[in-house]
């Protein structure tokens, strides 16, 4: 199902959208402990950039984020719509990883515009779940460029 933006509508279910308020963690700076995951990923990896999001009904917040091109120290700075966001496609999937290895090729994610303004070449994205299974964001990591030949991210 989606909503008539285009957009799951499971980014507009009330008992989601009041686990992810429950957080306590929308609009708040940057923490060393989600920044220093974030950087994990990146390094372990090999990516650009790493982020640890909320998602509400309508934006991606950005609770950790890390990487080359990466300037947003306001809390103002660290989110954008949710359609312009990857981070959507994880709500709704049930709890399943989203990986797209070439983001300007894949039929999912094809034409999506953050690709270029973001630099995404690739990207892979696990879910973050609360305890009842509401996915309320995720843990992703970012690359320029999709992997080359005979490479496969881990």
């Amino acid at each position: 199902m989606v909503r008539g933006d285009g957009l799951p509508a499971a980014l507009s279910d009330p008992a989601r959208l009041a686990a992810v308020r429950a957080t306590g963690l929308l609009d708040t700076p940057g923490e060393e402990v989600f920044d220093d995951l974030a950087s994990l990923a990146s390094r372990i990896t090999g990516t650009g950039r790493a982020f640890v999001t909320l998602v509400d009904a309508d934006r991606s917040f950005w609770k950790a984020c890390v990487g080359a091109g990466i300037d947003a120290d306001d809390v103002a700075d660290r989110q954008n719509p949710a359609g312009e966001s990857f981070c959507y496609h994880l709500v709704g999937l049930d709890g399943k990883p989203f990986v797209v290895e070439d983001a300007a090729a894949d039929p999912r994610t094809a034409g999506h515009p953050s690709i270029g303004p973001m630099n995404i070449g690739a990207w892979a994205g696990y879910p973050i779940l609360d305890a009842d299974g509401h996915v309320l964001g995720n843990f992703c990591v970012i690359d320029d460029a999709p992997p080359g030949p005979g490479h496969r991210p881990t």
